[in-house]
């Protein structure tokens, strides 16, 4: 593929694959071992809203400072604050000596050193890649990230069944510096004078602008936002739950995770080559779809069936994150653009925690099932609500010449 024979790219390319295979390995291993802990629900939603809360408090900070500072030195930062945090988690865990505040609070230096990455990461594939290969790019990174969620869920989860999740995380801090050594070669000299506005407030305040200005692009945060409140978080939360007591456990759940990965493997591929006109509400119709794995779980159906609808899910999530990822990296200001996709990261994700702290409790006063049925309900009205909008419905995937140059490839 073009994109691949820009040396820069390849390097961000390989960086990001080995850096989302060892992350692939976490979300199996913090759930179980907080399992091991304490047996509750409760807490392994608490662990998981530990790391994102930290990363939506961070967001902002990391947006103004990806637009200010060179990105892959950023990403270099990032990647090697968890690397430090990672190592010391597993460290914990393989000598039997972790508390459930100690991982809380390690779940929460994770999600603040990661906040970093995401916004450079969005800011940096542009200045790799000549403006017409954007699209394609975004595709074959997230082929990136969901052929490592494919092998990062199954390894981990054959790992945490045979040696313990301790080693799973350990595993994860060793890619990450495999990553670091990777982006220390990329070179792209233009980086260093992104942008000099002079206050930070200031930055905070374009970038915002940038944000609001479209209506597409909050509007479609905010569902996003209220999806994974209400639908996405008590899934993974109560999944794993289910699995521990009916679904063989861990390699149940990774099974579940597995086919998810491989439908979004799937979404990667498609949104390199499929370019639709409306493409928001192809995205829209498309993630209709993620409603049936909630619909499944609730329904307590056969392990292979829930795999099989994860693998939807994950084909639709795939696929409308390269569309609107593009979208977004077309039609902003490319001195805004890091600060626009943490506005857009940190709105998606602000109330995750929340949902990742309160799906035990809720599932504990009305049951599991109804939990997961709400969850399924909500997507299907609202998902009908955000397309009623025409900025959304109307949409198309071309680009605006003016804001779509990239840094030359050489």
């Amino acid at each position: 593929m073009g994109v691949l024979r820009q040396a820069n790219f390849r390097l961000l390319f390989a960086a990001r694959t080995i850096s989302f295979f060892g992350s692939n390995l976490v979300p199996i291993a913090v759930a179980f071992a907080v399992l091991d802990m304490t047996g509750s629900a409760t807490d392994v939603g608490l662990s998981f809203a530990a790391r994102t809360l930290a990363q939506i408090a961070t967001l902002l900070v990391s947006g103004v400072v990806a637009d200010r500072l060179p990105r892959r030195r950023v990403m270099i930062g990032s990647e090697t604050a968890s690397m430090v945090v990672q190592l010391a988690l597993g460290t914990l865990l393989v000598t039997g000596s972790a508390t459930l505040g100690e991982l809380l609070a390690l779940q929460a230096l994770a999600g603040a050193s990661f906040a970093f990455f995401t916004p450079a990461s969005a800011g940096l594939v542009p200045q790799t890649v000549a403006a017409e290969q954007l699209q394609q790019a975004n595709g074959l990174m997230s082929v990136a990230r969901y052929s490592a969620y494919v092998f990062g869920a199954a390894v981990g989860g054959a790992l945490v069944a045979t040696i313990g999740p301790g080693w799973a995380i350990i595993a994860d801090a060793v890619t990450f510096g495999l990553s670091v050594v990777l982006l220390t070669q990329i070179r792209i000299p233009a980086e260093a004078s992104i942008m000099q506005a002079p206050k930070f407030l200031r930055q905070l305040a374009e970038g915002w602008q940038a944000f609001t200005e479209h209506t597409w692009v909050w509007l479609i945060t905010v569902w996003i936002s209220l999806y994974f409140l209400i639908s996405y978080a008590p899934f993974f939360v109560l999944g794993p739950y289910v699995a521990k007591h009916s679904m063989h456990g861990a390699a149940g759940w990774a099974t579940v995770l597995t086919g998810e990965a491989i439908g979004a493997l799937v979404g990667a591929l498609a949104g390199i080559r499929v370019k639709p006109r409306r493409s928001l509400l192809t995205i829209g119709l498309i993630f209709l779809v993620t409603g049936l794995q909630l619909v499944l779980l609730a329904a307590h159906a056969p392990l292979v069936s829930i795999a099989v609808a994860a693998a939807l899910a994950g084909f639709a999530f795939s696929f409308g994150s390269v569309i609107f990822e593009t979208a977004i990296q077309r039609g902003i200001e490319p001195s805004k653009l890091s600060r626009v996709s943490a506005y857009n990261w940190m709105g998606a994700m602000v109330f995750l925690p929340a949902g990742y702290a309160i799906a035990g409790p809720v599932a504990s006063a009305i049951g599991i099932s109804t939990s997961l049925w709400i969850g399924a309900a909500w997507l299907v009205v609202s998902t009908a609500v955000i397309l009623s909008v025409r900025d959304v419905r109307d949409y198309g995937s071309a680009p605006k010449p003016e804001l779509s140059s990239a840094v030359p490839v050489k």
